[in-house]
């Protein structure tokens, strides 16, 4: 190779370095380099999408906490009412009446707990069972579970005050049950919250230590263009001195 086609292709290397900004354009710029960049580049895209997980499935985990929001609400009349017909001076027709509301309010646990969803997958029927987070470049996570909220499964299956003869205390079991549910889900929430920031971290880490590798030196690319327009000037001039020398001897000639 000529001097000058080596000085041509370094004057090329280093523009392309400088239109793309970028050190490392191939393997022949720095094979280890490369290897160890792409490395990164999955490591980045894998906490990305990480990311997108955690957050899906605090969205989810969100909706089922709305949802026994709902429940909870309901049965927090469910008890005021059975404290209610527990009054004497109710009749049991008086109690019926009262028992018509605690069946309405039932169904509608009942609803909530069937109905609630996201994405298509039930999630206060205790179908939601070891649901996993892929948080993490490698896939891992929390598994999320979320427990049957239906009247039978906190408890409340054919609960009636128009008789007279209930136990208050059987709604506060059922509120306890979907308070912890609740406080269980809100704490998943929160260290959702702690995984996103800690990926944000990670990936800020990774994009900075993958720009140290791959991004140009501004200064280092413009002084090596500078040198490889120089050299090749020079090629330039030595083949045409070499030319004009060449043609001496045939002009003496003449």
């Amino acid at each position: 190779m000529t001097v000058g086609s080596i000085a041509q292709t370094q004057m090329s290397d280093a523009m392309l370095k400088l239109s793309t900004m970028k050190r490392v354009n191939s393997a022949s710029d720095d094979a280890a380099g490369l290897a160890i960049m792409e490395k990164m580049e999955g490591q980045i895209r894998g906490i990305d999408r990480g990311t997108d997980n955690t957050l899906d499935m605090k969205n989810l985990v969100r909706t089922a906490e709305g949802g026994l929001s709902g429940i909870e609400d309901s049965l927090q009349r469910v008890r005021e009412l059975s404290v209610q017909a527990s009054n004497g001076i109710y009749t049991d027709s008086d109690r019926q009446l009262i028992q018509n509301e605690v069946s309405q309010l039932m169904d509608g646990i009942n609803d909530v707990a069937k109905n609630t969803e996201f994405n298509g997958q039930k999630l206060l029927d205790g179908s939601f069972t070891e649901k996993h987070t892929a948080s993490s470049a490698d896939g891992s996570g929390a598994d999320v579970t979320i427990p049957n909220m239906d009247a039978i499964a906190i408890g409340l299956d054919g609960f009636d005050v128009s008789k007279g003869n209930f136990d208050i205390g059987t709604i506060d079991k059922a509120l306890s049950l979907v308070s912890s549910a609740r406080s269980t889900l809100g704490a998943m929430e929160n260290r959702f919250d702690y995984t996103v920031n800690s990926n944000n971290v990670m990936m800020l880490n990774q994009v900075a230590a993958k720009s140290r590798i791959a991004d140009l030196d501004m200064a280092k690319g413009v002084s090596d263009m500078e040198k490889g327009r120089v050299l090749n000037e020079m090629a330039i001039y030595n083949q045409r001195q070499q030319q004009e020398r060449a043609r001496m001897p045939l002009s003496l000639l003449g």
